[in-house]
């Protein structure tokens, strides 16, 4: 995704100009679920002192379960549940 950071300032944080993806259909629901999004991360960071690899990872990850389920949703018509039931995590390779 094509983005544009308009303003960086270290204590106060950051402007940004994104272009909406094609399903996009709120650009006020996903400016408030990246700010929502953020504040999480880094509250969760602060508490567990989570690495940034360990954030990163798990957004990646929410993100193909979350395009995973809109394809499945749209292909069926049918809401998968946002419920993960287990998760097994090992090293790479």
């Amino acid at each position: 995704m094509l983005q544009t950071v308009l303003n960086t300032d270290a204590l106060r944080g950051f402007d940004l100009e994104l272009p909406l993806a094609p399903g996009t259909d709120n650009a006020e629901h996903v400016a408030l679920l990246l700010h929502r999004v953020l504040k999480l991360v880094e509250e969760f960071s602060d508490i567990q002192h989570a690495s940034a690899g360990d954030v990163v990872q798990a957004l990646s990850v929410a993100t193909a379960l979350r395009a995973a389920m809109a394809e499945i949703t749209d292909r069926t018509g049918v809401s998968v549940p946002a419920k993960l039931l287990g998760v097994e995590a090992g090293p790479s390779g």
